[in-house]
């Protein structure tokens, strides 16, 4: 199922920042800590560069999500999580690069990868450019290298981490059967600061995703059931804001999305307007961002030969409404209540649309999608720390009988072994219950390996 993202496309410069912030009690620590002491990273000029890498094993209950009346698929195999960060940071310049990878070596549906940079460029006080660019591949939020990234234990929200954390702005759930996806995005956003000490701000962005799915080889090359969930997305956004002290800020934001895709027949228009509050000082142990408003999307409908070809008939009055509209909420929250805890919560909606065709279904059918992440890591002691994740995912089906319900739990521990060596265990659970047929799931991953961090 693709949406319309209701995330603000400014976070790449929030994510930035976060960054930052997450490393601070780290560095904090760090500054303290006697001569000699083993202290994470490689310098490199301005450079500061973080990599590890997690090898090991596991037993997953059912890596293809099969139906829960199907036989079970379970196996062993090797998983090894490779993963690179390095920032750059000159006060005017923040650049990041990261890159990270979690294989399991089952089938190609079972590697998630991500790979990107951002860059914050402050010329002059009053004027901030960001860019943003980001490859993805996964098959949903909860088999992720983008959200579950640091060697199968959770984002550690610290510098070591491979961020920046963000949901798929397409919406898509966990599924039975499901088909990987290469994700590709960029954008662009330019802000400029007004009025006393410069707390008045306005931001234009814009940016572009590109999804490409997997084709069934048992499909012909050019068979359009096979692309129909390519395609494009293209989101612009207004927003101006206030700090009503430095470290608060106020907000009204105004979208327009347009989904476009290889089968015309599932092109959409979106608009949404939001308002919220957030935090973006780097001094803070908390920052993020809230909100709420209004959506809309309305269906581009076409009619296509293959369609018609194919015996689903065109202009089938099937009930389905093609406008549909909502309210809107969401947000993105990095708290660190101590040095040694540190917590990431993220909510997400987006209306969109369900590209399966059926005989009365022939311009697929709207949805609202509501993802949710919370994520945890906390040190018991210098050589002892733990983690534990939580999801939740809701997709409702206008105009047909159908409400999809996903959960996830995981939890962690990290034994330090040496000094950057871990033993590390974790064990995550996920499931879907659906009113349609043949769509529940249920799957359970135990990981046990070493963590290496230089």
């Amino acid at each position: 199922m693709l949406g319309i993202r209701t995330a603000s496309v400014g976070w790449g410069v929030l994510v930035s920042a976060a960054l930052i912030v997450g490393s601070a009690p780290c560095s904090s620590a760090q500054e303290i800590a006697p001569v000699g002491q083993y202290r994470e990273g490689i310098p490199i000029g301005l450079w500061k560069v973080f990599p590890s890498i997690f090898a090991g094993a596991l037993y997953d209950t059912n890596p293809s999500q099969l139906t829960s009346n199907n036989e079970p698929n379970s196996g062993v195999s090797a998983r090894v999580v490779p993963n690179l960060l390095g920032v750059y940071n000159t006060g005017k310049v923040i650049t990041t690069l990261y890159g990270t990878a979690d294989a399991r070596f089952f089938d190609t549906n079972t590697v998630a990868a991500t790979a990107g940079f951002t860059n914050y460029y402050q010329p002059t006080p009053d004027w901030v450019l960001s860019t943003q660019g980001n490859y993805t591949r996964q098959t949903d939020v909860f088999n992720s290298a983008l959200n579950f990234n640091n060697g199968a234990i959770g984002p550690s929200t610290t510098a070591g981490s491979s961020a920046p954390l963000f949901i798929n702005p397409f919406g898509t759930t966990p599924g039975v059967n499901p088909i990987a996806y290469n994700q590709f995005t960029g954008s662009e956003a330019i802000t400029k600061k007004f009025g006393y000490d410069n707390r008045g701000f306005v931001t234009l962005s814009g940016t572009v995703y590109y999804i490409a799915f997997d084709h069934q080889d048992n499909l012909p090359a050019n068979d359009f059931l096979s692309t129909s969930h390519d395609g494009y997305n293209y989101y612009l956004s207004g927003r101006v804001g206030y700090h009503v002290v430095p470290a608060v800020y106020v907000f009204a934001e105004s979208d327009g999305i347009l989904q476009r895709f290889n089968n015309s027949l599932f092109n959409t228009n979106g608009y949404r307007v939001v308002g919220g509050v957030g935090s973006d000082d780097p001094r803070s142990l908390l920052t993020g961002e809230i909100y709420g408003g209004y959506q809309t999307q309305s269906q581009v409908s076409q009619v296509n030969p293959d369609v018609i070809n194919l015996g689903v008939p065109a202009g089938v009055n099937s009930g389905i409404p093609q406008n549909v509209d909502s309210s809107v909420f969401g947000g993105r929250i990095y708290y660190f209540p101590t040095r040694r805890w540190s917590l990431v919560a993220q909510v997400d909606e987006t209306l969109g649309v369900s590209t399966l065709l059926q005989p009365t279904v022939p311009a697929g059918t709207p949805t609202r999608t509501l993802t949710s992440l919370l994520q945890t890591n906390y040190a018991i002691s210098y050589v002892l720390s733990v983690g534990a994740r939580l999801g939740y995912t809701r997709s409702t089906f206008f105009g047909i009988d159908r409400l999809d319900n996903g959960y996830l739990a995981g939890a962690s521990l990290n034994y330090e072994v040496w000094r950057n060596l871990m033993l590390t265990l974790d064990y995550q659970y996920s499931t879907v219950r659906s009113d349609a047929p043949l769509s529940d799931f249920t799957r359970n991953v135990y990981t046990v390996g070493l963590t290496y961090k230089y």
